[in-house]
Protein backbone atom coordinates (compact mmCIF):
# COMPACT_ATOMS: atom_id res chain seq x y z
CA UNK A 1 0.00 0.00 0.00
CA UNK A 2 1.44 3.48 -0.96
CA UNK A 3 2.39 6.30 1.90
CA UNK A 4 -0.61 8.38 -0.14
CA UNK A 5 -2.83 5.74 0.17
CA UNK A 6 -1.97 4.88 3.96
CA UNK A 7 -2.88 8.87 4.43
CA UNK A 8 -6.00 9.29 3.00
CA UNK A 9 -7.12 6.24 4.99
CA UNK A 10 -6.09 7.72 7.84
CA UNK A 11 -7.67 10.77 7.65
CA UNK A 12 -10.34 11.72 10.38
CA UNK A 13 -13.45 12.16 8.09
CA UNK A 14 -15.50 9.68 6.28
CA UNK A 15 -14.23 9.81 2.62
CA UNK A 16 -17.25 8.08 1.00
CA UNK A 17 -19.68 10.20 2.24
CA UNK A 18 -18.09 13.81 2.08
CA UNK A 19 -18.76 14.29 6.07
CA UNK A 20 -16.25 14.89 8.48
CA UNK A 21 -15.63 13.39 11.71
CA UNK A 22 -12.95 13.19 14.16
CA UNK A 23 -12.38 9.39 15.80
CA UNK A 24 -10.86 10.52 18.70
CA UNK A 25 -12.14 8.20 22.16
CA UNK A 26 -11.76 10.94 24.52
CA UNK A 27 -13.58 13.39 21.90
CA UNK A 28 -16.41 10.86 21.24
CA UNK A 29 -17.39 10.02 24.76
CA UNK A 30 -17.59 13.75 26.16
CA UNK A 31 -19.81 14.24 23.34
CA UNK A 32 -22.06 11.39 24.24
CA UNK A 33 -22.14 12.49 27.88
CA UNK A 34 -23.15 16.04 26.42
CA UNK A 35 -26.19 14.82 24.78
CA UNK A 36 -26.90 12.42 27.90
CA UNK A 37 -26.47 15.59 30.15
CA UNK A 38 -29.16 17.60 27.92
CA UNK A 39 -31.58 14.61 28.00
CA UNK A 40 -31.32 14.64 31.77
CA UNK A 41 -31.99 18.38 31.83
CA UNK A 42 -35.65 17.65 29.63
CA UNK A 43 -36.10 14.44 31.95
CA UNK A 44 -36.19 16.75 34.77
CA UNK A 45 -38.37 19.36 33.16
CA UNK A 46 -40.67 16.81 32.16
CA UNK A 47 -41.15 14.26 34.43
CA UNK A 48 -40.66 16.77 37.83
CA UNK A 49 -41.01 20.51 37.31
CA UNK A 50 -43.78 20.51 34.34
CA UNK A 51 -46.95 17.84 36.11
CA UNK A 52 -47.59 19.41 39.18
CA UNK A 53 -48.67 22.96 37.86
CA UNK A 54 -50.59 22.29 34.60
CA UNK A 55 -51.07 25.67 33.12
CA UNK A 56 -50.62 27.56 29.99
CA UNK A 57 -47.15 29.32 31.05
CA UNK A 58 -46.33 25.96 31.94
CA UNK A 59 -46.53 24.63 28.64
CA UNK A 60 -44.71 27.32 27.07
CA UNK A 61 -42.07 27.42 29.50
CA UNK A 62 -41.64 23.50 28.47
CA UNK A 63 -41.48 24.82 25.02
CA UNK A 64 -38.76 27.72 25.52
CA UNK A 65 -36.58 25.00 27.28
CA UNK A 66 -37.27 22.41 24.68
CA UNK A 67 -36.57 24.97 21.74
CA UNK A 68 -33.30 26.12 23.68
CA UNK A 69 -32.52 21.95 24.01
CA UNK A 70 -33.10 21.46 20.46
CA UNK A 71 -30.73 24.66 19.09
CA UNK A 72 -28.25 23.33 21.17
CA UNK A 73 -27.70 20.19 19.90
CA UNK A 74 -28.58 21.12 16.33
CA UNK A 75 -25.94 23.65 16.95
CA UNK A 76 -23.06 20.67 18.43
CA UNK A 77 -23.99 18.22 15.85
CA UNK A 78 -23.11 21.04 13.16
CA UNK A 79 -19.75 21.55 15.23
CA UNK A 80 -18.84 18.05 15.44
CA UNK A 81 -19.37 17.24 11.65
CA UNK A 82 -18.92 20.15 9.50
CA UNK A 83 -15.23 20.45 8.55
CA UNK A 84 -13.63 23.71 10.66
CA UNK A 85 -11.41 24.23 7.25
CA UNK A 86 -8.94 21.70 6.56
CA UNK A 87 -5.83 22.59 4.62
CA UNK A 88 -5.84 20.41 1.66
CA UNK A 89 -2.51 18.06 1.57
CA UNK A 90 -0.05 19.63 -1.17
CA UNK A 91 2.85 17.34 -1.89
CA UNK A 92 5.64 19.79 -1.30
CA UNK A 93 8.97 18.73 -0.35
CA UNK A 94 10.97 20.77 1.87
CA UNK A 95 13.98 21.23 -0.22
CA UNK A 96 11.07 23.04 -2.42
CA UNK A 97 9.85 25.40 0.17
CA UNK A 98 13.77 26.21 1.14
CA UNK A 99 14.40 26.85 -2.46
CA UNK A 100 11.40 29.14 -2.80
CA UNK A 101 11.95 30.80 0.65
CA UNK A 102 15.46 31.58 -0.63
CA UNK A 103 13.92 33.47 -3.77
CA UNK A 104 12.25 35.84 -1.35
CA UNK A 105 8.79 33.98 -1.01
CA UNK A 106 7.21 34.21 2.71
CA UNK A 107 5.86 30.29 2.83
CA UNK A 108 4.59 28.40 6.24
CA UNK A 109 5.37 24.93 6.03
CA UNK A 110 3.74 22.00 8.06
CA UNK A 111 6.20 19.21 8.45
CA UNK A 112 3.82 16.95 9.68
CA UNK A 113 1.60 17.14 6.90
CA UNK A 114 4.50 18.37 4.34
CA UNK A 115 2.47 20.83 3.14
CA UNK A 116 2.55 24.51 2.62
CA UNK A 117 -0.23 25.75 5.17
CA UNK A 118 -1.62 29.37 4.29
CA UNK A 119 -1.52 32.06 7.16
CA UNK A 120 -3.36 31.60 10.10
CA UNK A 121 -3.57 27.81 9.49
CA UNK A 122 -2.15 25.54 12.26
CA UNK A 123 -1.40 21.76 13.23
CA UNK A 124 -4.24 19.81 15.13
CA UNK A 125 -2.32 16.62 16.68
CA UNK A 126 -5.37 15.05 17.12
CA UNK A 127 -7.33 16.23 13.56
CA UNK A 128 -4.01 15.47 12.09
CA UNK A 129 -4.65 18.30 10.01
CA UNK A 130 -3.46 21.92 9.79
CA UNK A 131 -6.71 23.82 10.38
CA UNK A 132 -7.78 27.44 9.34
CA UNK A 133 -8.09 29.82 11.27
CA UNK A 134 -8.08 27.14 13.83
CA UNK A 135 -9.17 28.57 17.80
CA UNK A 136 -8.45 25.09 19.63
CA UNK A 137 -9.52 21.00 19.72
CA UNK A 138 -12.49 20.84 22.00
CA UNK A 139 -13.42 17.38 23.05
CA UNK A 140 -16.60 18.46 23.72
CA UNK A 141 -17.66 19.02 20.07
CA UNK A 142 -14.92 16.07 19.47
CA UNK A 143 -13.30 18.96 16.38
CA UNK A 144 -11.31 21.53 16.25
CA UNK A 145 -13.27 24.87 16.13
CA UNK A 146 -12.07 26.90 12.73
CA UNK A 147 -13.46 29.06 10.28
CA UNK A 148 -15.90 27.03 8.88
CA UNK A 149 -17.52 25.67 12.24
CA UNK A 150 -16.35 28.41 14.94
CA UNK A 151 -20.26 29.71 14.41
CA UNK A 152 -21.89 26.55 15.51
CA UNK A 153 -19.52 26.37 18.11
CA UNK A 154 -20.43 29.81 19.62
CA UNK A 155 -24.46 29.12 19.17
CA UNK A 156 -23.90 25.81 20.86
CA UNK A 157 -22.15 27.69 24.07
CA UNK A 158 -24.97 30.22 23.67
CA UNK A 159 -28.04 27.92 23.28
CA UNK A 160 -26.39 25.53 25.98
CA UNK A 161 -25.86 28.73 28.51
CA UNK A 162 -30.02 29.99 28.15
CA UNK A 163 -31.16 26.60 28.69
CA UNK A 164 -29.06 26.32 31.69
CA UNK A 165 -30.11 29.71 33.12
CA UNK A 166 -33.80 28.57 32.09
CA UNK A 167 -33.85 25.45 33.76
CA UNK A 168 -32.71 27.05 36.84
CA UNK A 169 -35.53 29.57 36.37
CA UNK A 170 -37.83 27.15 36.14
CA UNK A 171 -35.86 24.71 39.38
CA UNK A 172 -36.55 28.22 41.27
CA UNK A 173 -40.66 28.84 40.22
CA UNK A 174 -41.11 24.82 40.96
CA UNK A 175 -40.14 25.33 44.57
CA UNK A 176 -41.88 28.34 44.98
CA UNK A 177 -45.20 26.82 44.00
CA UNK A 178 -44.45 23.95 46.12
CA UNK A 179 -43.66 25.92 49.12
CA UNK A 180 -47.04 27.86 48.26
CA UNK A 181 -48.69 24.87 48.99
CA UNK A 182 -46.85 22.81 51.50
CA UNK A 183 -45.50 20.53 48.95
CA UNK A 184 -48.66 18.95 48.69
CA UNK A 185 -48.62 17.47 44.74
CA UNK A 186 -44.83 17.91 44.70
CA UNK A 187 -44.67 14.64 44.08
CA UNK A 188 -46.87 14.04 41.46
CA UNK A 189 -45.15 11.36 39.35
CA UNK A 190 -42.18 10.41 41.65
CA UNK A 191 -41.22 9.57 45.17
CA UNK A 192 -40.54 12.84 47.34
CA UNK A 193 -37.25 12.20 47.88
CA UNK A 194 -36.52 11.31 44.86
CA UNK A 195 -37.84 14.26 43.00
CA UNK A 196 -35.29 16.06 45.93
CA UNK A 197 -32.54 14.42 44.89
CA UNK A 198 -32.86 14.51 41.01
CA UNK A 199 -34.03 18.45 41.34
CA UNK A 200 -30.83 18.80 43.54
CA UNK A 201 -28.62 17.22 40.74
CA UNK A 202 -30.45 19.14 37.92
CA UNK A 203 -29.83 22.43 39.63
CA UNK A 204 -26.09 21.32 40.04
CA UNK A 205 -25.99 20.69 36.54
CA UNK A 206 -27.64 24.00 35.61
CA UNK A 207 -25.17 25.80 37.44
CA UNK A 208 -22.36 24.35 35.87
CA UNK A 209 -23.49 24.29 32.83
CA UNK A 210 -24.67 27.92 32.79
CA UNK A 211 -20.82 29.29 34.11
CA UNK A 212 -19.02 27.16 31.82
CA UNK A 213 -20.41 27.69 28.72
CA UNK A 214 -21.03 31.52 29.59
CA UNK A 215 -16.68 31.30 30.43
CA UNK A 216 -16.91 29.77 26.75
CA UNK A 217 -19.27 32.17 25.28
CA UNK A 218 -17.61 35.06 26.27
CA UNK A 219 -14.04 34.18 25.35
CA UNK A 220 -15.35 33.23 21.82
CA UNK A 221 -16.83 36.40 21.07
CA UNK A 222 -13.98 38.19 22.50
CA UNK A 223 -11.90 36.00 20.41
CA UNK A 224 -14.04 37.03 17.10
CA UNK A 225 -14.30 40.76 18.09
CA UNK A 226 -10.37 41.33 18.08
CA UNK A 227 -9.19 38.87 15.36
CA UNK A 228 -7.35 36.51 17.05
CA UNK A 229 -8.06 32.87 17.57
CA UNK A 230 -7.11 31.06 21.39
CA UNK A 231 -3.79 29.71 19.31
CA UNK A 232 -2.42 33.27 18.02
CA UNK A 233 -3.26 34.69 21.37
CA UNK A 234 -1.11 31.87 23.09
CA UNK A 235 1.83 32.19 20.51
CA UNK A 236 1.56 36.08 20.93
CA UNK A 237 0.91 36.21 16.80
CA UNK A 238 1.24 39.54 15.37
CA UNK A 239 -0.58 40.71 12.12
CA UNK A 240 -2.96 43.39 10.94
CA UNK A 241 -6.23 42.64 12.09
CA UNK A 242 -10.03 43.18 10.26
CA UNK A 243 -12.69 45.41 12.35
CA UNK A 244 -14.62 43.76 14.59
CA UNK A 245 -17.72 43.66 12.63
CA UNK A 246 -16.11 42.37 9.28
CA UNK A 247 -14.61 39.46 12.12
CA UNK A 248 -17.90 38.85 12.77
CA UNK A 249 -19.33 39.00 9.13
CA UNK A 250 -16.85 36.68 7.80
CA UNK A 251 -17.42 33.98 10.94
CA UNK A 252 -21.22 33.79 10.61
CA UNK A 253 -21.26 33.62 6.85
CA UNK A 254 -23.11 37.26 6.12
CA UNK A 255 -24.82 40.94 7.97
CA UNK A 256 -26.10 41.22 11.17
CA UNK A 257 -29.53 39.35 11.21
CA UNK A 258 -31.87 36.24 12.61
CA UNK A 259 -29.45 33.94 10.44
CA UNK A 260 -26.63 34.61 13.05
CA UNK A 261 -28.60 32.52 15.79
CA UNK A 262 -29.69 29.96 12.84
CA UNK A 263 -27.25 26.32 13.27
CA UNK A 264 -29.09 25.26 9.88
CA UNK A 265 -26.97 27.95 7.91
CA UNK A 266 -24.57 27.09 5.40
CA UNK A 267 -20.93 28.73 6.26
CA UNK A 268 -18.88 28.70 2.97
CA UNK A 269 -15.57 29.57 3.11
CA UNK A 270 -12.97 29.78 0.30
CA UNK A 271 -10.08 28.01 2.18
CA UNK A 272 -9.56 25.66 -0.80
CA UNK A 273 -9.17 28.17 -3.09
CA UNK A 274 -6.70 30.55 -1.33
CA UNK A 275 -4.58 27.32 -0.37
CA UNK A 276 -4.45 26.53 -3.91
CA UNK A 277 -4.03 29.70 -5.24
CA UNK A 278 -1.07 29.79 -2.61
CA UNK A 279 0.78 26.39 -3.80
CA UNK A 280 0.17 26.90 -7.61
CA UNK A 281 2.19 30.59 -6.98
Amino acid sequence: MSEERREEEAMPFLKDSGRWFVWDPCGIVCAVFTYLLIVYGEFVVLAILAPPFPSLWTAISVMIFTSFATLAVVSHLRAMFTDPGIVPHESVSEQEVIERRQKGEEIRYCKKCRSIKPDRAHHCSTCERCIQRMDHHCPWVNNCVGENNQKFFVLFTLYIMLMSVYGLGMVAWFFFQCVQQDFDGCDWLLPGPLVFILTLFGVFEGFLFSLFTCIMFCTQVHAIATDETGIESLKKESREKRKWVDSFTDIFGGPPGVRWLSPLTPQPHPTFRRHRLLVEV
